[in-house]
């Protein structure tokens, strides 16, 4: 593997923030070791802010730390993750309704990642679909422009890729992908409470198929 190139802007923000990517896209898997230096090896640096990056990653709840084996991705259980989901659901159903965007310029930013999850369908491509949803989501937490809310969110990336990944075993890309266009053309029609019940529904029904996939 080519060694990835750093500014020397801040190297621990840089190595943590790529770590946190390949966590939350599944390159690294719950259980993975985080070897200090194979990574520092392949970033071409020192072992000191690898292990700086490990260890904000470890106060951020993405690794846990195991004697005598080291850092590791964390796993965590259905309740964990089951609390995530709700949390993220309630905080995506404020931002819709409260979105400090004009309305219109809300619907065209979340109409673009529409159009990518609905090439990633076409295409059969699973991570670019999840990476496409996630934007979607995201777009409408930053709406709120409340920075809190943002980082709560993006805090609960990790436990929502777990989730994600056994939902999509079971959920079909189209199924997923069709709870989707109700929330834009609802704000496209200036509705944001309807929108935000279109939401509601896709949280529900992407629970089903979590309540029937844990009791397989």
């Amino acid at each position: 593997m080519a060694k990835k190139i750093i500014i020397r802007e801040s190297l621990t923000e840089q190595i943590k923030s790529i770590l946190i990517d390949r966590i939350v896209a599944g390159d690294l898997s719950p259980g993975d070791r985080l070897k200090e230096l194979q990574i520092a090896g392949e970033f071409g640096t020192s072992q000191a802010p690898v292990r700086e990056a490990i260890r904000s990653l470890q106060a951020l709840g993405y690794v846990e730390h195991k004697p005598h084996i080291g850092a590791l991705v964390k796993s965590f259980n259905k309740k964990e993750i089951e609390e995530a989901y709700q949390i993220r659901e309630a905080l995506e159903g404020h931002c819709l309704i409260l979105a400090e965007f004009e309305i219109e310029q809300l619907a065209q930013i979340l109409s673009r990642h529409l159009k990518d999850m609905r090439r990633a369908v076409n295409n059969q491509d699973v991570k670019s679909f999840t990476q496409a949803d996630n934007l979607f989501h995201q777009a409408i937490v930053e709406s709120s422009q409340n920075v809190n809310m943002l980082t709560i969110w993006k805090s609960l990336r990790m436990q929502l890729q777990v989730f994600a990944t056994i939902v999509e075993v079971s959920m079909p890309l189209e199924e997923l992908y069709k709870l989707h266009p109700p929330i834009v053309a609802s704000l496209e029609k200036r509705q944001r409470e309807i929108s935000a019940r279109f939401l509601a529904k896709h949280y529900q029904e992407i629970g089903k198929y979590w309540a029937e996939s844990r009791s397989l």
